[in-house]
């Protein structure tokens, strides 16, 4: 008996060597095991977050025409709306009528402000003029014309 709370919790008096009930799942070594599992959660947390740098940083250096592009500035407004909404709302809260209204208004707004993001990036939209750049016809007429000059 090492006199730790851990060894008191699982041996007991008069129990004959059983564990306790409620703490007998506990060992020496528990501790131990979750920190190495937190340690690995950070290091994937870690990991992730570089990876997520190297891939704005590679997308930020394509052209301004790359759809890649485009889909991630969209994103990006996105996000820094959302937050910011989450940022105004602490001193809104306070506030007894501007609360509610705000409470209302801005999750409807962000959902109809995400839904357009996910409507314009992935085509849920029946009309293909929402998805389709206006330079994208003088790139085909211009293929077609340099086609028929050449023969």
């Amino acid at each position: 008996m090492g006199g730790g709370w851990v060894e008191d919790c699982v041996t007991r008096p008069f129990s004959f060597g059983a564990p306790h009930p409620i703490c007998g799942w506990l060992n020496d070594d528990w501790l131990a095991r979750t920190m190495e599992i937190i340690r690995d959660l950070l290091i994937f947390i870690a990991v992730m977050f570089a990876l997520s740098i190297v891939l704005v940083v590679v997308i930020s250096k394509l052209p301004d025409d790359n759809p890649l592009k485009r889909v991630l500035n969209a994103l990006t407004y996105r996000l820094g709306a959302t937050l910011v909404a989450g940022v105004v709302a602490i001193p809104v809260e306070p506030i007894p009528g501007l609360d509610a209204l705000y409470d209302i208004a801005v999750p409807i707004a962000l959902i109809w402000y995400w839904f357009t993001f996910f409507r314009d990036a992935f085509g849920f939209s029946s009309r293909e003029e929402i998805m389709t750049r206006p330079d994208q016809s003088r790139h085909r007429v211009r293929e077609e014309s340099s086609r028929t000059l050449g023969n």
